[in-house]
């Protein structure tokens, strides 16, 4: 019992570590944005993921205006489409190159300019 207890704790570590790197590998890799298929894509899991901070985003800045969800989706697809425009040189995006505070800087700009409209 002993035996089988230590191999199964070596492969939970080996497990884990293996986990860790793979997930720097793909931080660090290339998206290709080139073709409009892909950044469809990743406009779409960008949008998911601004859609899930944006409520913190504007608690952080202190915006005290509820957006409703048609504006959350306008602001957005304003803010990834300033990322990629931004940051797809040559068609290239990677995601460790566009750090938190630069997201959050585009959503801002966004719901300024959507809500001065």
């Amino acid at each position: 019992m002993k035996t089988f207890a230590r191999y199964l704790l070596v492969a939970i570590v080996a497990l884990i570590v293996l986990s860790a790197l793979m997930f720097v590998w793909v931080m660090q890799r290339d998206i290709d944005v080139s073709t409009p298929e892909a950044r469809s894509q990743y406009h779409d899991a960008m949008v998911l993921g601004c859609k899930l901070r944006l409520p913190e985003v504007t608690k952080s800045a202190g915006i005290a205006s509820v957006l409703h969800s048609d504006r959350v989706m306008s602001v957005c697809d304003c803010a990834v489409t300033r990322i990629i425009d931004t940051y797809a040189i040559d068609g290239k995006l990677r995601p460790s190159d566009v750090t938190e505070e630069q997201t959050d800087a585009a959503e801002l700009a966004c719901i300024r300019e959507l809500t001065a409209q």
